[in-house]
């Protein structure tokens, strides 16, 4: 049976790349639990692109703990991340030299790949697919991504939670600061015209 000790000694090996700390080290994982009677991990980890980033290697280090039949991983925006507060002084300071480094400016082709990742869980296919999103620019610093997108129809159950996923997988994008997206309804959505053909022949369109 699986300890809340060796799930965040797991966690403890995953590296944030750009600082060479530990996730732990940056205060980024708020949360490492054992419930069900040490059968299922539940990680909170901050919502912010430092983390969304390391998705896989947190999972990988859930599943590398052993000892659980389910882990779950989830990022939250409460407490917010505050590194002033909640990294290590040697974290705070790395991430200061991090933050003063020149970067590169984002590319829109990088934010229509993190966007094109965004699966609508109704239709089992990606939003891009779909056709749902419109268009994607970015400012003139390339920092900020300014994102159309549509929904399948207004009364869409799921369409708070996609709008969500698109701002957070465009953050992932290298060199972006913000994204905000905006919800079109003109023009209509028309997946005849609008979807790919793949995604019209799953349909039943073609």
């Amino acid at each position: 049976m699986a300890t809340r000790e060796a799930l965040y000694e797991s966690l403890a090996k995953v590296i944030e790349p750009d600082t060479g700390l530990p996730i732990t080290d940056l205060g980024l994982v708020f949360e490492a639990d054992v419930e069900d009677d040490g059968r299922t991990a539940i990680v909170r980890v901050a919502q912010v692109p430092l983390a969304r980033r390391l998705v896989k290697p947190i999972r990988e280090a859930i599943e590398a703990t052993g000892g659980f039949d389910d882990g779950r991983l989830e990022f939250v925006k409460e407490p917010p991340w505050i590194p002033e507060a909640m990294a290590t002084p040697e974290a705070r300071s790395r991430l200061a030299e991090v933050a003063s480094r020149p970067r590169s400016p984002a590319r829109v082709e990088d934010v229509w790949e993190q966007v094109g990742l965004v699966v609508d869980p109704e239709m089992g296919m990606t939003l891009v697919e779909l056709g749902l999103v419109y268009g994607i620019d970015l400012d003139e610093a390339g920092r900020v991504a300014s994102i159309r997108m549509t929904l399948t129809s207004p009364m869409c159950p799921v369409g708070p939670y996609l709008i969500e996923a698109v701002r957070q997988a465009a953050l992932l994008a290298p060199g972006l600061d913000d994204a905000a997206v905006t919800l079109v309804w003109d023009p209509p959505w028309d997946p005849r015209t609008m979807a790919s053909e793949d995604a019209r022949m799953d349909l039943g369109l073609m």
